[in-house]
């Protein structure tokens, strides 16, 4: 069971009453609590007929998160909706989705639960043809996602972070990270004016970027759940962004995948490839922040996220 300060853990009676409340007149006879995640609470309810859902609450409003994941539950649902129009999108069905916060002091959805396991937890048990196949398997999928348009740039909840230029609202996006560790008194192992001024200089890269695409952004082994070696879903659209399809995790330079790029069907260009290097340093700064902002129990995270985003800043100078 993975420890976090924003997760928001509910009662078995307030289980009970979002349960009937979004289900009746089907009631839950038990429930288990999901250890993956995170950042949100997640549960497996089970209906009186039989059905296993999944159950998310989004932290309490009073909790401090980064800026970036203010209302992203909102978005998660927005994206997940959006996605499930594609039918080449194995995306779970919303089943349920209330932000009233009278039931629970949260917004929660629930949501179909997916056959299989995540790959990350079932890796070591598939051959290497079976990852290989998953891999490209997700590239041919992620860019299906990042086909699909977008209404403006920047994060989907939130309106202040939105705009018709890519390059002034990534930047935005890059500042409000910088904000947050000096807020929740992170250090940072770039200094942050040199950051945004090798940003500013880079500028230009950013222009190729015209159009808005949906981005799931955390499309990692967690998220991706398989059964029997094929994909049967993706989960955790909370952090999607409409814009570039680099921010993919796929993407991300200290990790490239030829499985996931061939499956993409994309030769990344030298232009490409170093807006994917500002998209690790944007990445890994607010990757930094997560052990001081939900509290993780030891910083491990931390030392080894900031001393990525070390490594991918002197590439990019």
């Amino acid at each position: 069971m993975i420890l976090s300060r924003t997760k928001n853990q509910q009662s078995p009676e307030t289980i009970r009453r979002m349960t009937e409340h979004c289900f009746a007149p089907r009631t839950m006879t038990a429930y288990t609590e999901l250890g993956e995640g995170y950042f949100n609470a997640a549960y497996m309810v089970t209906l009186s007929d039989g059905t296993e859902v999944v159950l998310k609450v989004a932290p309490k409003a009073d909790v401090r998160v980064m800026t970036y994941e203010k209302n992203i539950m909102h978005s998660e649902v927005s994206a997940m909706r959006l996605a499930k129009q594609d039918p080449d999108i194995p995306v779970p069905a919303i089943l349920g989705w209330d932000d009233s916060c009278t039931l629970c002091d949260a917004p929660y959805f629930f949501m179909e639960k997916l056959p299989g396991q995540s790959l990350n937890a079932i890796k070591s048990t598939l051959s290497a043809e079976q990852i290989r196949n998953i891999y490209i398997d997700s590239g041919r999928i992620n860019r299906r996602i990042n086909e699909i348009a977008c209404p403006c740039f920047g994060y989907p909840g939130q309106p202040a972070y939105q705009g018709d230029r890519w390059f002034p609202v990534f930047r935005k996006m890059m500042e409000t990270g910088i904000a947050d560790a000096k807020a929740g008194n992170v250090p940072l192992t770039v200094d942050p004016e040199e950051l945004l001024r090798a940003l500013d200089a880079d500028a230009a890269l950013f222009d190729a970027v015209t159009e808005p695409k949906l981005v799931h952004w955390d499309l990692w082994d967690g998220n991706i759940f398989v059964q029997d070696g094929s994909i049967t879903g993706l989960i955790d659209w909370e952090r999607c962004i409409w814009g570039d399809p680099l921010l993919e995790a796929g993407f991300r330079m200290y990790g490239l995948n030829p499985d996931f790029l061939s499956g993409y069907g994309i030769t990344m260009t030298a232009q490409e490839e170093r807006r994917a290097l500002w998209y690790d340093v944007y990445q890994t700064l607010l990757m930094s922040l997560e052990c001081g902002y939900r509290q993780y129990e030891t910083m491990d995270f931390y030392n080894w996220s900031s001393g990525l985003l070390e490594k991918q800043f002197e590439k990019l100078l």
